[in-house]
């Protein structure tokens, strides 16, 4: 068998030499490297394979086992949400929720205007009510008056400090609420974002936020994003890790990691 071969090979130099068309040595010694070029495809995608593998356990080898923060994601754009810009009377709890908020921000100093309602969300699997306040600030200003709160049916509740006025140069800001079942994280966001993206520690998926638009008297806009504890149970196990806003094009305009303490603003640099 082996002289046959060697006896092939001949016969096809020889061919080659003459040019004549490749016979049967040409067919073997193409399998040759046909099964070669296989062999190392295979090896390499065996490689592939093995580290895949350990990327989604959330580790390589000899790293500790841990949660994994999930990826940023290019998700399909959030649809908006559903915010309402009129206050249904007879001592609703959006009422008194706006009567609460208007007193906190007569504490800002930084306007001489009226509090003005930018809107509230009502969340019916939480059964809380968010609503956003402000103040038009005045030509030119570099900070705005505003703040928020988390009511529930009865009116009851709590809001942030509007004491001072928070800088409209901040392209993108993040406090929260944080309780047994679920949390929140809200803040202003720049003019030109329609999505905000917030990162979660425990590896699930991120949350994609529209925008609550405040109209065009006002610098920025706001956003609100309601999520499960998922058996985080205090301000050390807060989920959130990061925040990012994008443009409709998809392009980052902030992002910061966040974290403990929760109900303190970041601000987070533009990008």
């Amino acid at each position: 068998m082996i002289e046959l071969r060697e006896r092939l090979q001949e016969v096809a130099d020889a061919a080659a030499r003459d040019g004549a068309t490749p016979g049967p040595a040409h067919a073997i010694h193409r399998g040759h490297q046909r099964r070669r070029r296989i062999a190392a495809v295979t090896a390499s995608l065996l490689v592939v394979a093995l580290v895949s593998g350990a990327a989604v356990t959330g580790r390589l080898a000899g790293q500790p086992d841990r949660p994994a923060i999930a990826p940023a994601t290019t998700a399909p754009l959030p649809v908006d949400p559903d915010v309402r810009h009129d206050l249904p009377g007879n001592r609703s709890t959006q009422d008194m929720a706006f009567d609460d908020l208007s007193a906190e921000l007569r504490r800002c100093r930084a306007s001489a205007a009226k509090a003005e309602l930018i809107g509230y969300v009502h969340s019916r699997e939480w059964h809380r009510v968010w609503m956003v306040a402000a103040k038009p600030p005045r030509p030119g200003a570099a900070g705005l008056c505003w703040t928020s709160g988390l009511f529930s049916g009865g009116g009851a509740g709590g809001f942030g400090g509007a004491s001072r006025p928070v800088p409209v140069a901040d392209p993108l800001t993040a406090s929260g609420s944080f309780g047994g079942k679920f949390g929140t994280i809200e803040g202003q966001v720049i003019k030109r974002a329609i999505r905000v993206q917030v990162r979660f520690r425990d590896g699930r998926p991120p949350l994609q936020l529209g925008v609550v638009r405040a109209g065009d008297r006002y610098p920025v806009n706001f956003y609100i994003g309601f999520y499960p504890a998922n058996g985080a149970h205090g301000e050390e196990d807060w989920p959130p890790a990061e925040v990012a806003a994008f443009d409709a094009k998809g392009r980052q305009l902030a992002r910061c990691t966040i974290g403990p303490p929760w109900n303190t603003a970041s601000a987070c640099p533009g990008t």
